[in-house]
Order: C-alpha cells, then sequence, then structure tokens
C-alpha cells in the first residue's frame, strides 16, 4: 500500500475520532469491529488516546463464531445475554461514553445458511436485555459514529475481476474518497458538506413538508409505476441531515459517510406500494428485488426475489411492519456516482433514497429528545425491537412534497434535488 493511502488512512482515523464522534478530553470511546479490521482499530486507538481518551475498550466480534452459535447451541440457551452485557451498556450510557462500529464483513456470506428465524429470536431476547442502549443512542444521548474499513473478501465483492491485494486497495482509494478524507482538510471538507446537507432540511422545513410522495413511474413486472408511496409525516416533523448534538451539546456524525436528509414517518400514514433499487441485509442475509404494499402506515403485502424467508420473520418482530425513518438522497452523491454496490448498508443507503422499517428516530420530531415514550407514542413515533434500512431510489424517480397548507412542492426530479431546493 502506497504512503499517500497510508497517509488518507491516518487522516481518515483521525476524521472519525475528533469530527465523527467528536471524542473530548478525559473521554471514553468503545469500537466495535470485525477481527479483520484490526490494523485499522490499532489506528483508532491510537489517535483516540492522543486526542486525550481516558479509555478505548474495543469490543470484537467474529462472525463465524456467531454462525457457531446458531447453529451448534441447544435452544433453550440461544436467548441467554450475559448481566455484565447489561452492566456494561449501563456504565457507557451513564458514563457519557462515545461509541464506534466499523462495517466491512470479512466474511459476507457467513449468515446464508443460518435460518433467520433462529436470529429473529435471538434479536428479541437481545432486545429484552439492551434495547434500552439502541434506544438512548436513537436518541443521541451519546455521540455515535458507524464508519467502514474495507477488508479483502468484502473488497472482492465490490471488485470480483480483481485479486485480494489489488480489490483492497481500490476500496480503500473509494473509500477515502467518498468520505472525504482524501481532502486536504477533511475536518474542514466535511463541515462544508454539512453545510450543504442543511440548506435541503431548510428548504423542507421553510415549506412546512407534512408527507412525501415517492414516485417511479417506471414500469414495474405488474405494469404499473414501480413505486407510488406516500409516507405522511409526524405533526412535529424535524428534517434532520450531517450533524447532530448530544446530550452534551457537542457536534457529532452519526454516519460516515452520509448524504442524507431524514425524517420521522408517522406510524399509520404510509400508503402505495414501493420496490427496492439495491441489495438489502436483514439479519445480514441478502434480499434482492423487495416489493411491499403498505395500508394505513403497515405492510400488508410483500414479496422478494431473494430472501423472502428473511422478510417473513423481520415482520413477525413488533413494530417491524411500520416505518420508522425516510431518507432523500440525490443520485449524484459521490457513492452512487461510483456506478457501484458496496453490499454494505452504510454506504448503499447514501447513494440513493431510502426507507427503514422498524424503530423511529427521535430526532425525526421536534424537540424530540426531550420528550418521553409517551409522548412521542402519542405522536406516531414508531416503537420496534428492529431498524432495518432498504433502498428505493432510482434515477426515474420523482419525490414530492404536501405542505401544512395543502399545496405541493416538487422535491426531486430524475433522483435529484431541483434547483430550488438547493439554492
Amino acid at each position: 500500500m502506497n504512503d499517500q493511502l497510508l497517509a488518507q488512512q491516518r487522516a481518515y482515523a483521525d476524521l472519525i475520532i475528533r469530527v465523527g464522534v467528536n471524542l473530548q478530553p478525559d473521554q471514553a470511546v468503545a469500537i466495535r469491529a470485525e477481527l479483520g479490521h484490526r490494523e485499522f482499530v490499532r489506528l483508532l486507538t491510537a489517535v483516540a488516546y492522543d486526542a486525550g481518551a481516558s479509555h478505548v475498550e474495543v469490543l470484537w466480534l467474529d462472525p463465524l463464531v456467531n454462525k457457531i452459535r446458531y447453529q451448534h447451541i441447544q435452544h433453550q440457551y440461544l436467548g441467554f445475554v450475559p448481566e455484565y452485557e447489561v452492566a456494561r451498556a449501563h456504565e457507557m450510557l451513564d458514563n457519557g461514553w462515545a461509541r464506534i462500529a466499523l462495517t466491512g464483513d470479512e466474511y459476507p456470506d457467513a449468515y446464508e445458511e443460518v435460518d433467520p428465524a433462529l436470529q429473529r429470536e435471538f434479536r428479541q431476547s437481545w432486545h429484552k436485555k439492551l434495547g434500552f442502549f439502541m434506544q438512548r443512542m436513537m436518541n443521541n444521548e451519546v455521540a455515535w459514529c458507524v464508519a467502514g474499513v474495507p477488508v479483502a473478501p468484502w473488497a472482492q465483492k465490490v471488485f470480483p475481476g480483481l485479486d485480494a491485494a489489488a480489490a483492497t486497495e481500490r476500496l480503500w482509494e473509494l473509500v477515502l474518497r467518498v468520505c472525504r478524507a482524501d481532502q486536504p482538510d477533511p475536518a474542514a471538507a466535511w463541515w462544508e458538506h454539512d453545510a450543504r446537507l442543511k440548506k435541503v432540511s431548510a428548504f423542507m422545513d421553510r415549506h412546512q413538508v407534512r408527507a412525501i410522495r415517492y414516485l417511479d413511474q417506471h414500469p414495474g413486472p405488474d405494469g404499473k409505476a414501480s413505486t407510488d408511496l406516500t409516507v405522511g409525516l409526524t405533526d412535529r416533523p424535524n428534517w434532520s441531515c450531517g450533524s447532530s448534538d448530544s446530550a452534551a451539546g457537542l457536534p457529532f456524525f452519526a454516519n460516515i459517510p452520509t448524504e442524507e436528509i431524514f425524517s420521522t414517518p408517522h406510524n399509520q400514514r404510509t400508503e402505495g406500494w414501493v420496490r427496492t433499487s439495491k441489495p438489502g441485509f436483514p439479519f445480514e442475509r441478502e434480499l434482492l428485488n423487495a416489493w411491499f404494499r403498505f395500508e394505513r402506515g403497515e405492510v400488508v403485502e410483500w414479496r422478494a426475489d431473494k430472501g423472502q424467508d428473511v422478510l417473513d420473520e423481520l415482520f413477525q418482530i413488533d413494530g417491524a411492519r411500520r416505518l420508522g425513518e425516510l431518507s432523500l438522497v440525490d443520485v449524484r452523491s459521490p457513492i452512487n456516482q461510483s456506478g457501484l454496490i458496496f453490499y454494505d448498508t452504510l454506504f448503499d443507503e447514501n447513494a440513493v433514497c431510502h426507507i427503514a422499517f422498524g424503530r423511529g428516530y427521535p430526532e425525526g420530531i421536534q424537540g424530540g429528545s426531550k420528550l418521553s415514550a409517551e409522548e412521542l407514542d402519542a405522536l406516531g413515533l414508531n416503537s420496534s425491537d428492529t431498524h432495518v434500512d432498504l433502498m428505493i431510489g432510482t434515477e426515474t424517480m420523482q419525490v414530492i412534497g404536501a405542505c401544512a397548507d395543502g399545496s405541493e412542492v416538487l422535491i426531486m426530479e430524475n433522483g435529484m434535488f431541483v434547483d430550488a431546493v438547493l439554492d
């Protein structure tokens, strides 16, 4: 790997620590990573301590060990979650630890032979014990950041014609570019990007958009428009993007990269149908060419060319049949312009518009982070044990906003924000 790429990797680690989670002196940080990420984790750890971290805790994952667990454990023990994990989660939240999660599968197909019913059962058990952790993170009580780390098996899935070394270097170059870590001043580039995204959220607020219609009139297999989905928002919508503020009042970026502007749907106000445009990965299983039809906020029909069994299990989870997020992403995003499918939700969801089934973000409601669970429920925030993003945007999609005064406003044409949105 050349010296320039190594220098940019260091800049990327610095970006994640100093801008992503905005680590403060005397603050601890947890890093969730696969074993294949170890070299970059060591770099992140050094940058964190250089930034004044009091402690760096690495939470190692091995998908093959998890696969063995699903295949060999006696069923009565499947839902076991040790109490020390609960205590650790409370300590991290209560003491304001930052949290970094690294994506990039060393074993991309590890769970393809695992029964999704077992995965669902374990996740529901996990959520009973540790769901509070996900809820408080989604409420931005602590700074968190998800970022990608190229490893050879993932790289060869993106670049199947290259050998392991060449594919890995190529993917590193691409990740560093779309994350702006190749810029002379990556931090400054991120804050400029943040300001551009916030122009779109300001447009949505200014026009008091209360519902979004995703319309792709390109015919689907049934001859109808591929997508005609209207997603109604809550009565107090907030459009969020780029940086968020933690409970300590410090800005952070939950995703590096990020290209989306998102809000929180009302869980009773989605109507119509939608088709996915890129692969999705519920339960880490590939989902292809999925179709969904909604009535009164709930999915009532679904099918997929691949992953039907995964959807069937996903929709057995309480709240999973309703939406928790809708997003707008311009097809001119650098990720989409690469012309590649990343097979990683962090990147693919920032290529085109997406929706998410399951739990909603309080951030998508004005003042949501300060509201009780009962108040959020009354406003229509969806509650669930899961949150699954699926990509729906295309280069033939139109996005129309329904405004509070009854008027409509054009937001996207051919998958791109119209000029008025970006002014």
